[in-house]
């Protein structure tokens, strides 16, 4: 069985749906292959954090902002880092596809845009996200795309076994189905499959000194990258790779946690000033609480056994409010009770009613540990933190029971990803274009829109964006 369409599109998530709706609004047939029983990909799972200068919405609210503005910024926070090239066509298309989405009726949530300092932040309130995350995006698209069924033709369920060109010329892709194998061909192919970080041979492989926890969705597991890598593509920029700190294992030996179940709030100090302390697997302190900058929290953390470390805190730190009154515990959006609750399981919080016991349950060296407390206990009393030059020093360590988080540097997105050129042609491994195919969405890779850093909202924006302009451009 075989199927023709005008642009055939690998992978119904953020980038290919984007893709789809844009191409079969100018009247094109466009097929679209899907390994999975669902289209939106990641935008069932993400926070949904957009970032575009200009935008309608920075304009009702009176922020004046523009995307060299915007460029700048990235510059400053990546040090200059990832594909310059891609990074401008990116910014230059945000405010377009943000307000794009916004005449759609996009639900923006009440309080954006925002700097977000979970990430090194903006000079400029950028970061625009609806009252639903992701799926606030996907609902927009949703809508859209009902709206288009007689232009797209979604085949779910169908994983890709390979590509193909004819004359010279990449055309084809061959998927699995419940019946055999179905050939599809298409004048223009765009490869829209997402990231890696779920698929652990493929990430060490690429990543082999780097600890794995995974937080990326369930199906983004490099079948692109693979795919291509097969056919020559060339694949770049894993050295740029960053963790986001936070990421709590609810279930040892898994490998995943989950942004949205159980996260800790240390990749700031901003939103909660800390009642606790960070030690590494040795003991030790390692660095200031205190710090607001992620990235230099982030660059410490990954100079540590693991990747990972523990957050020791006792019930007067677990009970206190903060400056507004409110619990704000370490656990984002948990309640006290639920990290009482957690720490009787004693899988990644544990509980104990001596410093000895919270080491024996730990398996940290407990003179180490008890040292390390009872020196940051005498930094309480004299106000002053020689070793690390904290200054909020509120709570000491000394009331039972004693509570440890184990945190991990967890992989919240693909950095290294396959190399295209500025109109998003995909390269080979000698740097020319490969004809016929495209690319779009974290198959590119974030250390290509963000460089060595994490740029709030250039994920999902330059995903949008890079699948809209394929769509609107391709077929002509």
């Amino acid at each position: 069985m075989k199927k023709s369409f005008d642009i055939l599109i690998v992978g119904a998530g953020t980038a290919g749906m984007a893709c789809a709706i844009e191409a079969a609004q100018r009247g094109l047939s466009v097929g679209i292959v899907e390994k999975s029983d669902h289209i939106g990909g990641a935008m069932h799972w993400s926070g949904g954090h957009m970032s575009g200068g200009g935008t309608a919405l920075q304009k009702r609210k009176g922020i004046d902002d523009s995307p060299e503005d915007h460029y700048k910024d990235i510059l400053r926070i990546s040090k200059g880092t990832g594909d310059l090239k891609l990074i401008q066509k990116a910014v230059q298309e945000a405010p377009k596809t943000i307000d794009w989405l916004d005449e759609h009726g996009f639900e923006f949530a009440p309080e954006a845009p925002r700097i977000i300092y979970g990430h090194v932040a903006y000079t400029k309130p950028r970061t625009q996200y609806g009252i639903d995350k992701a799926k606030s995006i996907l609902k927009v698209m949703q809508t859209m795309w009902d709206s288009l069924k007689g232009n797209i033709e979604c085949f779910l369920e169908h994983p890709v076994l390979g590509i193909d060109q004819v004359n010279g010329k990449w055309t084809r892709i061959v998927c699995s189905t419940y019946e055999g194998q179905l050939v599809l061909t298409g004048d223009y192919l765009v490869i829209t499959t997402g990231g890696y970080g779920s698929n652990p041979d493929y990430f060490r492989a690429k990543h082999p000194d780097t600890p794995l926890m995974s937080s990326t969705y369930p199906t983004a597991t490099g079948d692109g990258h693979k795919m291509l890598e097969e056919n020559k593509g060339m694949f770049r920029m894993a050295d740029l790779h960053l963790p986001s700190l936070g990421g709590m294992e609810l279930e040892p030996g898994t490998g995943r946690c989950n942004f949205n179940e159980a996260w800790a709030m240390v990749m700031t100090s901003i939103y909660r000033r800390p009642r606790d302390i960070y030690v590494n697997l040795d003991g030790h302190r390692f660095m200031n609480e205190d710090e607001t900058d992620a990235d230099i929290r982030e660059r410490h953390v990954t100079k540590q056994k693991s990747w990972r470390f523990w957050v020791i805190f006792d019930e007067e730190g677990l009970m206190a409010k903060d400056e507004n009154g409110n619990e704000n515990p370490i656990v984002i959006g948990w309640t006290i009770e639920q990290i009482k609750k957690e720490a009787q399981r004693g899988k990644c919080i544990f509980k104990a009613h001596s410093i000895e016991g919270l080491a024996e349950s730990t398996k940290l060296p407990y003179e180490t540990l008890s040292r390390t407390i009872a020196n940051f206990n005498r930094y309480v009393d004299q106000g002053e933190d020689p070793d690390f030059n904290r200054e909020h020093l509120e709570y000491k360590l000394s009331t039972a029971p004693y509570y440890a988080i184990l945190v991990y540097a967890s992989v919240l997105v693909s950095f290294g990803g396959i190399a295209v050129n500025s109109d998003l042609q995909i390269l080979d491994t000698d740097g020319q274009v490969q004809t016929g195919i495209y690319g779009a969405g974290e198959l590119l890779g974030l250390g290509a829109l963000s460089g060595n850093a994490f740029c709030s909202g250039m994920a999902i924006t330059p995903a949008l964006s890079f699948g809209r302009i394929l769509g609107q451009s391709l077929g002509k």
